[in-house]
């Protein structure tokens, strides 16, 4: 049960650390121009945050009948957002390699060495 209680929270946490990493660039409307490329940063969370989630899930085969559904509903609305966070972290991975990010009118990025 403790192991259960460590990995969530974990798996939330990081996967919000994703989600915030990339803040600036994912709203150009808030937060116009150049931003420094963090895309690659952002993904190594999210990946230890699906692994802390399905460490959790599968510690739960050894918990007791009445925690599975509550932490199978938590981890399964964590891997959701997850998903999501993955579909729109998916675009700026291809400039990777540079150190600057803006996001254009149409959704896509342009990479740029400053």
């Amino acid at each position: 049960m403790g192991l259960i209680m460590g990995l969530v929270p974990l798996g939330g946490l990081l996967l919000l650390f994703s989600f915030v990493a990339t803040m600036e660039v994912d709203s150009p409307d808030a937060f116009a121009g150049w931003r420094d490329n963090l895309s690659g940063f952002a993904l190594f969370p999210l990946a230890l945050s699906v692994t802390a989630l399905l460490g959790a899930l599968a510690a739960t085969l050894w918990a007791s009948r009445r925690v599975r559904p509550f932490v199978g509903l938590v981890c399964g609305l964590l891997l959701v957002a997850a998903c999501y966070r993955a579909y729109t972290l998916a675009p700026m991975l291809k400039c990777w390699g540079h150190n600057s990010i803006a996001r254009e009118a149409d959704g896509s990025y342009k990479c740029a060495d400053r």
